[in-house]
C-alpha cells in the first residue's frame, strides 16, 4: 500500500514524493533524529561544474565588495577582518547563486522541515583562512522562546566548495538531537572545550550538501592550516518568520520570470502588509492552512 497515492493529505504528499523520487528517504532519518544531514555530492544533483562555479562566483564577490585581492585560494590566508564584511544578500550577484538556492534537493529538504510555505531568507558565504577562533554552540532559531520544539522554524543549507577532510580545516561541529531541546543554548553550554554535550566535526568532501534544522546547536573549530575553506551558507524560514532579506518586494522581475522556482521560494508572505488599508486578502487562506498542517 502506498500512502503517498491515497491523496488524504495532499500537502504532505507532494513532500514526501519528493523526497522518494530523489532518494533522499535517509537523509529525512537523520535530520530527525539528529536535526542534521550530509547529502553526498553525487545525490545533490548538481552539475559538474556547479561547484567550481559557486566557489569562484564567492571569492570573485568577495574581492570586489571588500577589495581585497585573497590570493591563491589552497594557500591564502586573509585575517577575517578582510573576509568576514560585505557578505550578505548574493542572489542577485550571479546566476549560480540562483542555482544553489533552487537546487531540488535542498528544496526537498526544506519543505520536509518548514513545509511547502517555507521561503529564502538570505546566503552569506564563509572565507575561512587559517584562524584560532573557535565558534561558540548556538542556535540559529533567533527569536523562537523555550517550548517551541515540536517542528522547526528556520533551516541552514551549506554548500561545501572545498573539502572538510578533517579538523585542521575549521569545520562545523554538531551536537545531535539538540533541535529536540527548543531553545537556545545556556552560558554553561556554549564553550566547546567545557559543554558537557557530545558533538561530532562535519567531515564531508568538496560538493557535499550540509542541512540542518535552524534549532540544532553547532559551532565551528579552528583553522590550523593555509588555504581557505569556501562555504555557501543559505537560510530558509517558515512563512511566519521574518526574512533576513525582504526578496519578496526586491529582487527584479526580471530575476524571478526568468527562475520560476526562485520566485516560488522568494514567496509571497502576508505579512507584513505592502498596503496596510488593503491587506492581500487573497493570500489569507494559504497563510492559515500553515496553522494546521505543518507541511503547507
Amino acid at each position: 500500500m502506498s500512502i503517498v497515492q491515497q491523496g488524504a493529505s495532499p500537502h504532505a504528499d507532494v513532500v514526501v514524493e519528493d523526497i522518494r523520487q530523489l532518494g533522499l528517504a535517509e537523509n529525512v532519518v537523520e535530520l530527525e533524529a539528529y536535526g542534521v544531514t550530509v547529502v553526498t555530492p553525487e545525490k545533490t544533483g548538481a552539475s559538474a561544474d556547479f561547484i567550481p562555479r559557486l566557489r569562484d562566483a564567492m571569492l570573485r564577490v568577495c574581492e570586489r565588495r571588500n577589495g581585497i585581492p585573497l590570493g591563491d585560494r589552497l594557500t591564502a590566508s586573509p585575517p577575517p577582518a578582510a573576509t568576514d564584511v560585505n557578505k550578505w544578500d548574493l542572489i542577485e550577484e550571479d546566476d549560480v547563486f540562483v542555482e544553489a538556492a533552487t537546487n531540488p534537493v535542498v528544496l526537498a529538504l526544506v519543505r520536509w522541515l518548514l513545509g511547502r510555505s517555507a521561503v529564502f531568507s538570505g546566503q552569506t558565504w564563509i572565507i575561512k583562512g587559517r584562524e584560532s577562533r573557535t565558534h561558540a554552540l548556538h542556535s540559529d532559531s533567533h527569536g523562537i522562546p523555550p517550548g517551541a520544539g515540536q517542528i522547526a522554524h528556520m533551516c541552514n543549507a551549506s554548500w561545501l566548495c572545498t573539502d572538510y577532510a578533517s579538523v585542521e580545516d575549521g569545520p562545523t561541529v554538531f551536537a545531535p538531537g539538540t533541535h529536540r531541546y527548543g531553545r537556545a543554548t545556556l552560558p554553561h553550554e556554549t564553550d566547546l572545550a567545557s559543554s558537557p554535550l557530545k558533538t561530532f566535526p562535519l567531515i564531508a568532501p568538496v560538493g557535499s550538501l550540509a542541512l540542518w534544522n535552524g534549532a540544532t546547536w553547532h559551532g565551528s573549530l579552528p583553522r590550523t592550516k593555509d588555504g581557505l575553506r569556501i562555504t555557501l551558507v543559505q537560510n530558509y524560514m517558515r512563512s511566519y518568520m521574518r526574512p533576513q532579506a525582504m526578496y519578496d518586494r526586491t529582487l527584479s522581475p526580471q530575476l524571478r520570470r526568468k527562475h520560476p522556482e526562485l520566485d516560488r521560494v522568494v514567496g509571497h508572505p502576508l505579512y507584513p502588509y505592502v498596503d496596510p488599508q488593503n491587506p492581500a486578502w487573497d493570500r489569507v487562506g494559504d497563510f492559515k492552512t500553515t496553522g494546521t498542517d505543518p507541511f503547507a
